[in-house]
């Protein structure tokens, strides 16, 4: 193991697709391939392609969808006549987030704050 110091992002990137050891402050350990260090987060685990975790936590802001304020719109009889088309898939609750061309065996994508590293180890 050799330490990787200092703990910024520029340095840390150099080890993307490495194995590395985070251990926090308060002395949990985490195990991991490093798969980037950017916007403040240190990011394991994750899928080749996939979106990334910072951008699936942090919801955009945007115009709010709605309808304009006024009058209500009658409906022609036209719309009544017609009849929405659906088709359903079998649950199967064994399938979430299944990749067969992927695999991990440190388990899931897992995404950090630098503040809370303490120590952050390449393994070789």
């Amino acid at each position: 193991m050799e330490q990787i110091y200092p703990l910024e992002e520029s340095v840390i990137s150099r080890f993307c697709g490495m194995p590395v050891c985070i251990v926090t402050h308060d002395g949990a350990k985490h195990f991991g391939i490093l798969s980037h260090c950017r916007g403040g987060k240190l990011t394991l685990n994750e899928e080749p392609g996939a979106q990334t975790l910072a951008e699936a936590e942090s919801p955009k802001a945007g115009k709010a969808k709605g309808k304009p304020k006024g009058k209500a719109s009658k409906k022609s009889p036209e719309a009544k006549d017609k009849v929405a088309q659906t088709q359903a898939y079998p649950y199967d609750p064994y399938y979430y987030n299944y990749n067969p061309g992927y695999y991990s065996p440190f388990g899931g994508a897992f995404a950090i704050d630098l503040a809370l590293i303490a120590f952050l180890f390449l393994l070789i």
